[in-house]
């Protein structure tokens, strides 16, 4: 398993939908960014599991070269993307997955593999 992740969602998730995953799991994830940097920390019960890029926004027709048609026509616009990075920890990085795939569930958003670039939450529809 990676413990790296790709976050693609189709607004940025900042504007809601962090707070929303954080609400399933009774609040005890936060997402925070850390001082002097606008990145952002997964923590789950105050434990740094994970760090998240600013999210950024991509043109469709980019979204479409960089991770292929299959992505391009979910998403069906722009995106904004995130890298993920998790500590080299299982188990941190199950907590991440879990979390960004409640992110994104509901929503076209994708979160993708980025070694093997499979799209994590693909049985999971929107």
């Amino acid at each position: 398993m990676s413990y790296d992740f790709h976050l693609i969602c189709e607004q940025d998730p900042r504007e809601g939908r962090f707070a929303y995953a954080s609400e399933q799991f009774e609040n005890k994830f936060t997402v925070m960014p850390p001082e002097d940097s606008e990145n952002l920390i997964v923590s789950l019960a105050g434990e740094d599991l994970g760090l998240v890029s600013v999210p950024m926004p991509i043109p469709g027709p980019e979204v479409r070269r960089i991770f292929g048609e299959d992505v391009a026509k979910q998403l069906a616009g722009d995106a904004w993307v995130s890298e993920v990075n998790c500590r080299e920890d299982k188990d941190a990085a199950e907590a991440v997955r879990a979390f960004l795939m409640i992110t994104v569930i509901g929503t076209k958003g994708i979160l993708i593999d980025p070694q093997s670039n499979e799209v994590i939450n693909a049985d999971w529809g929107s």
